[in-house]
C-alpha cells in the first residue's frame, strides 16, 4: 500500500512539474496571434475592426506584457496570459491571448 501511496505522489510531482514549465508563446507569436484575432474577430464583434490593416503597425506602437492569471490554481501552476496593446489611427485595442496555446480570451480598449 505504501509503494502504491508512494508511486500516485510521484506521478502527480511529475505532472504538476510538467504544467509549472510548460513553454509560452515567444513575444513575435503572440503579436502575430493578436493580429489575427484583430482581422478576424469573433462573431459577436462582428467586423467593428477587421477592416484596418493590423500588419503595417510600427512596432513602436505595440506595447506586449504577459500577465499572471488571477485564480488559485493558476497562481499555483504559474499560468499565464499575454495582452497585446496595438495603436493603429486612434484606435487601441488591448487582445489577451493564452500564452500557451494562442487562444483569444478577451478584446478590450477604447476600439472607436
Amino acid at each position: 500500500m505504501k509503494k502504491l501511496l508512494f508511486g500516485l505522489v510521484i506521478i502527480m510531482a511529475m505532472i504538476y512539474s510538467y504544467s509549472y514549465q510548460l513553454p509560452i508563446m515567444s513575444t513575435w507569436e503572440a503579436i502575430d496571434s493578436a493580429e489575427k484575432h484583430l482581422q478576424n474577430p469573433p462573431e459577436e464583434w462582428g467586423k467593428s475592426f477587421s477592416d484596418r490593416d493590423w500588419n503595417d503597425t510600427p512596432l513602436e506602437n505595440v506595447i506586449v506584457e504577459i500577465k499572471q492569471k488571477n485564480n488559485f490554481w493558476s497562481n499555483l501552476a504559474n499560468r499565464v496570459n499575454w495582452e497585446v496593446t496595438i495603436k493603429n489611427n486612434g484606435i487601441v485595442p488591448t487582445v489577451v491571448i493564452d500564452a500557451y496555446t494562442g487562444k483569444l480570451i478577451e478584446i478590450y480598449g477604447p476600439l472607436n
